[in-house]
């Protein structure tokens, strides 16, 4: 740790920063940044994430430079925002962990899923499709197939638009009763997320 200067000293560097004084400022970060690194490093045990925290804190001084005057010991005032920002830190990390965590397993559960299985629900989806009453599939295969919208496959098949998304919603429910029949709908939703 920096020798604590006096407590003038002190006092005269935080209202110069209070003011917007940049270069007291970088006098300020000269002086404590590796001190609170160090902190940092002992508590986020990785070298980016020691850099953040710092940067953070000079940050969090900076924009709350105007309440600086009434900092009465500086050192353990920049020690504490220093923890309190390291354990934010770790707070962020664990969370993007247990997103990763949880993207992995969605994509280990994907991966599992046996090509026997993606072959089965092929062809309860084409069974499904070929059921369908002629318009209906038509409607469906020019917007899945072909990629139109219901307003486009209005116009080319001379229907309303309303009808189309109506017949598009029913082909869809029956395609999808029929995967839940089967008992292959939710494993449909996975693989098609």
């Amino acid at each position: 740790m920096p020798p604590e200067s006096p407590h003038t000293d002190e006092s005269t560097l935080l209202v110069r920063i209070a003011e917007g004084d940049e270069q007291a400022f970088s006098s300020l970060f000269l002086t404590w940044a590796t001190p609170l690194a160090a902190i940092a490093m002992k508590i986020v045990k990785d070298e980016f994430a020691r850099q953040e925290v710092v940067q953070e804190v000079f940050i969090k001084v900076w924009l709350h430079r105007d309440k600086l005057e009434s900092v009465e010991n500086l050192g353990a005032w920049l020690r504490k925002i220093t923890i309190n920002q390291s354990l934010l830190a770790l707070q962020r990390q664990q969370a993007n962990d247990k997103r990763l965590e949880t993207i992995q397993l969605r994509q280990t559960s994907t991966d599992h899923t046996s090509t026997l299985e993606l072959k089965e629900i092929r062809r309860l989806v084409h069974e499904a499709i070929e059921s369908l009453p002629l318009q209906r599939k038509t409607i469906y295969r020019l917007n899945r197939v072909e990629g139109k919208t219901t307003r486009e496959i209005a116009e080319q098949l001379q229907l309303s638009h309303g009808y189309v998304r109506n017949a598009l919603s029913a082909a869809l429910a029956a395609i999808r009763e029929r995967l839940t029949a089967s008992g292959l709908f939710i494993l449909f939703l996975l693989l098609h997320r």
